[in-house]
């Protein structure tokens, strides 16, 4: 009897302990980035946690300085909502140094979306070189790392043939080739990843 009442003890016990965890994992960043700017906006992210509010503006403000950059690469008619994306990075940068930011989910919310815009943009690219002619892959692999990103900073997993689509795209940066149809499906897989994750991070505000 006492032994059966230990275990029950013991498992509750345990229970709590993972309570108690998942608070601490989910104000976590993504810790594998490894390109700009979810790389710059995992630093702010993991600085504002440790209360170094002026670095964390600072990487916010890199980020946003990347995105400006990546605007003269993109094709003209998505150029908007990147810079968009932009100034909404030097909005948070500020109020993050203004104390006005009280939560690392509010910098993961933004973090997505900006990804996500990113990745739009990027798809649009990817549509006006295969209209023109000329190769998409680069373009579409960028998308493909915007949406991922999105996922990541969302907590959202991508549907199945978005991450095909992404994995696929990946493998093509490693030397496979792909044919016309394969990177149609591809398109089609980021197009439809972008617009899921858009409508979830709508719902999230």
């Amino acid at each position: 009897m006492s032994r059966g009442v230990l275990s029950v003890r013991t498992a509750l016990l345990v229970a709590a302990a993972l309570v108690v965890a998942i608070p601490a994992v989910h104000g976590q960043a993504p810790g594998d980035f490894t390109t700009e700017p979810d790389q710059s906006m995992a630093d702010a992210h993991k600085s504002f946690m440790t209360g170094d509010m002026n670095k964390a503006s600072k990487q916010i403000r890199k980020a946003s300085a990347y995105l400006r950059k990546e605007g003269d690469k993109i094709a003209k008619d998505a150029r908007a909502g990147v810079n968009k994306a932009g100034e909404d990075l030097d909005h948070l940068g500020a109020a993050v140094k203004k104390g006005a930011v009280k939560s690392g989910d509010e910098l993961k919310k933004t973090f997505a979306q900006v990804d996500n815009e990113l990745a739009r943009a990027w798809h649009a690219t990817a549509d006006a070189a295969t209209k023109a002619g000329k190769d998409s892959t680069d373009a579409l692999k960028k998308a493909g790392g915007g949406v991922e990103g999105a996922a990541k900073w969302s907590g959202t997993q991508l549907k199945d043939g978005t991450q095909a689509s992404v994995d696929g795209l990946k493998k093509v940066g490693k030397g496979t080739k792909a044919g016309a149809e394969e990177v149609g499906k591809w398109f089609k897989g980021i197009g439809d990843g972008i617009a899921d994750l858009g409508e979830k991070l709508k719902g999230s505000h």
